[in-house]
C-alpha cells in the first residue's frame, strides 16, 4: 500500500486568526475513526500519513478508477460551528493541504451547526465535462491585462443562480488546479495545466465575458 500525506490547517475571521485546540477527526470513506487530534498554536496538525493507492494509476490515461484514495475530517471547537470535509483525495507522496475556516456561533445559538463540504474527484477523472458556453453579447475589451485580486467566482454555471464569492488570484489558481488535475503528473503537465488556468481567468477579465 502507498502512502500520502494530510496537513490541516484550522481558521477564522477570513482565515486571518489561526485556531488552536480544535479537535481533528480522521475517518475513511467506511466511516472508521482513524485519527484523533488537536490543532497547535498556529492551527495546524503535524503531517499525517495515510494510505492510498500506487500513483502509476494516475499517469494511466485508460484507468478508469480512482488513483487515490479519499478520506473525511471532522473538525470541532467550542464556540464555533463544526465543518465536515468528506472525499478528500489522497495520492501518493503527496501532501494535501486542507484549508478549514470555522464560523464562531452566533449569539443565542445553543449548539453548534455542522456544515459540510465535498470534494470529490478531480475533473480529469469526470466522463463528462461542464459546458463553459455563456449568453452571447458582443464583448469589451480593457486597455490592458488585469489581475485581479480577489476574483470573483460563480458558484455555478453561467446562468445558474449560484452565489458570487472573492478569492484571492492565487487561491483561484491553486483551487482550480486542484479540482482539475493530479498533483501526480509530470512537472511540465503541472506547469502546461496551470498556466492554461491562468490564461482562461484573465481572458474572462481582459475581454469582460
Amino acid at each position: 500500500m502507498a502512502t500520502g500525506y494530510l496537513l490541516i490547517q484550522a481558521r477564522t475571521a477570513h482565515s486571518a486568526v489561526p485556531l488552536s485546540g480544535i479537535l481533528i477527526s480522521i475517518s475513511d470513506m467506511d466511516g472508521n475513526t482513524l485519527y484523533e487530534l488537536t490543532t497547535d498554536e498556529n492551527g495546524e496538525t503535524p503531517l499525517i500519513s495515510l494510505d492510498t493507492v500506487d500513483k502509476r494509476f494516475s499517469q494511466t490515461p485508460d484507468y478508469k478508477g480512482n488513483p487515490f484514495t479519499g478520506y473525511s475530517v471532522l473538525a470541532q471547537g467550542a464556540g464555533f460551528n463544526s465543518l465536515s470535509v468528506q472525499d478528500i483525495p489522497i495520492y501518493e507522496g503527496e501532501t494535501a493541504i486542507l484549508p478549514l475556516v470555522l464560523t464562531p456561533m452566533q449569539r443565542g445559538q445553543r449548539q453548534s451547526v455542522t456544515r459540510e463540504i465535498s470534494v470529490g474527484r478531480p475533473a480529469v477523472a469526470l466522463a463528462d465535462t461542464s459546458g463553459q458556453n455563456g449568453p452571447s453579447v458582443p464583448p469589451r475589451i480593457l486597455r490592458q491585462v488585469v489581475i485581479p485580486n480577489p476574483i470573483t467566482v460563480h458558484l455555478g454555471s453561467p446562468s445558474s443562480s449560484a452565489a458570487n464569492v472573492q478569492v484571492s488570484f492565487p487561491d483561484y489558481v491553486k483551487n482550480v488546479a486542484s479540482s482539475e488535475i493530479y498533483p501526480t503528473w509530470p512537472k511540465a503537465a503541472l506547469t502546461a495545466n496551470i498556466y492554461a488556468i491562468i490564461t482562461f481567468a484573465l481572458n474572462r477579465i481582459y475581454t469582460e465575458w
